[in-house]
């Protein structure tokens, strides 16, 4: 893949600190070294537009490679974005993974499921204390208890006949950012009040080692089987299963029930008036029905 033109990101936020933790490169690549993700390659810079938008441009242009993937990480994004193109900025760990997917579009449905089931799962292997307390939340944050801890955002490159880059947006909180919740005026979480032993100057590398190992571990599983095995350990940790809940779009709701939990191919179940609905993944949030 090509170089990133880093300047060209905006600096209209060029007052925004940097945070003062860093990836150690070195050390990362000794963790990585030996395990499911010791292939990929990975870099890190200081600030970019949006690590998804480098990579998904990047992609449309790089040679295949089955095993190729490409991680960016970088301190600060300016022209960062969530779901639905909301603009989203912060502090915490964020980067992209271009993974080389050998997959029809159609048979995606489950990936960012099994995404946050990657980050969750490398969360206890770094602490089994901070991972106990994760939950997912359909169909793609992770919280603590009902404060967002991450957010993923996936889009596809085409890269011929059955071929595809999956360019994997994560956006993980470390600390809790007071700017941020003021911003979005709610409380986040973040990993240092789950992790009592949290040190921001190691932390960061090794649970970016770990989620790296547990993506790389999820890709092989999600390209022979799809998401069906995993539909266990992700209805295990799921945040919402039995209660009752709204589904909404660009703050309409169009739906009302219990969540029932996901099938075998990440689509919400949702228990309704009129019986049991299946609710593909896509622009839908979901809140607790008292939220």
């Amino acid at each position: 893949m090509p170089d990133f033109p880093d300047s060209a990101a905006s600096h209209h936020d060029a007052d925004a600190a940097l945070p003062a933790w860093r990836i150690d490169i070195d050390t990362l690549r000794q963790a990585l070294d030996g395990g499911p993700a010791r292939s990929w390659q990975v870099e890190v810079v200081e600030e970019t537009g949006s690590t998804n938008a480098n990579l998904t441009q990047a992609s449309r242009t790089a040679p295949w490679a089955d095993d190729a993937a490409r991680v960016r990480v970088a301190y600060r994004q300016t022209a960062g974005r969530g779901r639905q193109g909301r603009p989203w900025q912060g502090a915490g760990l964020m980067f992209s993974v271009a993974m080389p997917l050998a997959l029809a579009p159609a048979r995606l449905s489950g990936l960012s499921l099994a995404v946050g089931l990657a980050v969750a799962q490398a969360l206890e292997d770094c602490d089994a204390a901070c991972g106990a307390r994760v939950g997912l939340k359909w169909p793609n944050d992770l919280q603590i208890d009902g404060r967002k801890l991450a957010g993923i955002l996936i889009e596809s490159v085409p890269a011929g006949p059955q071929r595809l880059w999956a360019v994997i947006g994560i956006g993980l909180n470390l600390m809790r950012d007071a700017g941020m919740e003021a911003a979005l005026g709610r409380e986040l979480a973040g990993v240092a009040e789950a992790m009592p032993s949290f040190d921001p100057q190691r932390d960061p590398t090794r649970i970016l080692a770990a989620v790296l190992h547990r993506l790389a571990a999820m890709r092989a599983t999600f390209l022979a089987e799809g998401f069906a095995p995993l539909a266990p350990a992700w209805s295990a940790r799921d945040a919402f299963r039995n209660e009752p809940v709204r589904l909404l779009h660009d703050g309409q709701v169009l739906a009302e029930g219990l969540a029932r939990g996901v099938d075998s191919e990440g689509h919400l179940l949702l228990e309704t008036a009129d019986g049991l609905q299946r609710i593909a993944s896509g622009e839908v949030s979901l809140r607790g029905a008292t939220a």
